[in-house]
């Protein structure tokens, strides 16, 4: 059946198989690394990046001070807010991948640029009601219980899991589709885009809490919540420019998008097929909800078979964990009397380290091969956060009072180190991803699982802190993060067993290959 039509399709499938993605017209092959990416486009994708980054990271940052501005009796919305954002990453992380995979990528991305930015707009207006309609929390001690308040915080949270979701998808279609796609099987190119995404990452994840807390200080927390919405207005104008130039400036862009086209072509004529011979329209809906809850489930158990998946679930292993600077450790160090600015100098080295990681990455790669160099960035995570752990049993202050000298420079030294390692690694398990999954046709889909994933170990960390919600219960916290974290590193040994075969060398050369050449 359509015989002709299936031929006509594989040698549409077949001529844009290799997308080059460069400014040449070779194939990707081991002489792709020689050619050069288009400066302009990439300065676009970079600088739409930037633009997305900082809006995610200031809405990460702004939300949860508005909150606590606002109803500063109880941290119960701030953790509501959390929890159900956190869940809808979990859910709908695998559809978000599906929409990338089955539709056309560049209006994909329009309208998750779109939708984010109105989903930013909507959490910074409820806020703004909220600001000039609550009244002062002196006067109400339960202000978030009125009918208003309800009202705007559950528009709050929509708004949240709606950002979150649309983050999700333009992270699956530009950081892992386009770079890959860009990259047209050059390891080389591979390597630097990804890190200089990951450096974007980290310089917004510095200065947007920066940029909003001098908003909130120099002005008030009403004007920083206008100003933001205007923000996100005008840069929603320009990313659309700025991604809309990239997609037209790289080949390899529009040649995998027809590919994926043809593909699509060739799998609505068999399903088309299968469904003529059905006419009850509620059949037909049962059938698509059953097929849709089969591929996830397919999706899961294809994906747990890939011997990358040991890697996902090592990094994902790392978001349990309440040793680094999100709000549950500030709101320790701040019941122990350290001041705000002294914290966020701390929290500036530790970006700083965060962006040496990622100096580090491609010459660990280089001197050690790639699965090797994850092996040991994730290590020298775990060897960093023993003092960290310790400074909570031996030394550990009161609290309302700071421990010795000593204990501090443990605490704050081991932490700051300890993100070298964390962005190597996540940069190397990254690249890992993306290669393991070049060739798949739905690797959107499966990618997308490592953020569920991912957000399953972030949703039980707010378990546990709400758990154990007391500073002085905070050392159960910190050693149960530890342990997650030697989880994920003794996880990633064993993908590191399966992907070389062995673990260690038998002879000092290429235990230490820092000193001499590359091994796999």
């Amino acid at each position: 059946m359509c015989t002709s039509d299936n031929g006509a399709d594989a040698v549409e499938l077949a001529a844009v198989q290799a997308p080059s993605g460069l400014t040449g017209t070779s194939a990707p092959d081991t002489g792709s690394e020689d050619l050069r990416l288009d400066r302009t486009a990439l300065a676009t994708l970079l600088v739409q990046h930037f633009s997305n980054s900082w809006g995610l990271r200031t809405a990460e940052f702004a939300v949860y001070l508005l909150l606590v501005s606002l109803f500063p009796d109880t941290l119960l919305p701030a953790s509501i807010y959390g929890f159900s954002t956190t869940a809808a990453g979990i859910v709908l992380s695998g559809w978000a991948g599906r929409l990338v995979d089955e539709h056309h990528n560049l209006r994909i991305v329009r309208a998750s640029i779109v939708t984010i930015k109105l989903a930013a707009c909507a959490m910074y207006a409820a806020s703004l009601v909220l600001l000039y309609r609550l009244p002062p929390a002196s006067e109400s001690t339960r202000p978030w219980k009125r009918g208003l308040a309800s009202a705007m915080f559950a528009l709050i949270v929509v708004g949240g899991c709606v950002h979150n979701l649309s983050g999700v998808t333009i992270s699956v279609a530009v950081e892992r589709e386009w770079v890959t796609s860009i990259a047209a099987g050059s390891s080389a190119h591979l390597t630097t885009l990804n890190t200089y995404m990951r450096r974007i990452d980290l310089l917004c994840k510095l200065l947007a809490p920066l940029f909003v807390s001098l908003l909130t200080t120099a002005a008030s927390y009403r004007f920083a919540a206008i100003f933001l919405c205007g923000v996100e207005v005008a840069c929603m104008l320009f990313e659309l420019l700025w991604i809309e130039i990239s997609y037209r400036r790289f080949p390899a862009l529009r040649e995998a998008q027809a590919a994926r086209e043809a593909s699509r072509r060739v799998h609505a004529r068999d399903e088309q097929s299968q469904n003529a011979q059905t006419s009850p329209l509620h059949i037909l809906v049962w059938n698509k909800v059953v097929q849709r809850l089969k591929s996830i489930v397919l999706d899961w158990r294809e994906f747990s078979q890939y011997p990358i998946f040991l890697s996902s679930v090592a990094i994902s292993c790392l978001y349990l964990t309440v040793l680094s600077f999100d709000g549950t450790m500030l709101s320790y160090l701040k019941a122990h009397a350290y001041s705000d600015p002294f914290l966020a100098g701390m929290r500036g080295l530790n970006v700083v380290a965060g962006l040496a990681g990622t100096l580090a990455m491609p010459f660990l790669e280089r001197k050690l091969g790639l699965v090797r160099a994850g092996n040991w960035s994730i290590w020298s995570e775990v060897l960093c956060l023993l003092p960290v752990l310790i400074t909570f049993y031996v030394g550990a202050p009161a609290d309302g009072s700071r421990g010795p000298a000593w204990n501090a420079a443990l605490l704050f030294g081991g932490m700051m180190l300890s993100r070298i390692g964390l962005w190597a690694f996540d940069l190397c398990q990254l690249k890992e991803l993306q290669l393991a999954l070049a060739a798949h046709p739905r690797r959107n889909s499966l990618t997308a699982l490592q953020y569920s994933l991912q957000n399953v170990a972030d949703m039980l960390k707010y378990i546990l802190t709400i758990i154990l919600s007391r500073p002085s219960q905070f050392k159960y916290a910190a050693l149960a993060s530890y342990i997650s974290v030697v989880a994920g590193a003794s996880t990633y040994l064993v993908y590191v067993k399966r992907e070389r075969g062995h673990v260690f060398h038998h002879n000092l050369g290429d235990m230490i290959p820092l000193l001499g050449r590359k091994t796999r």
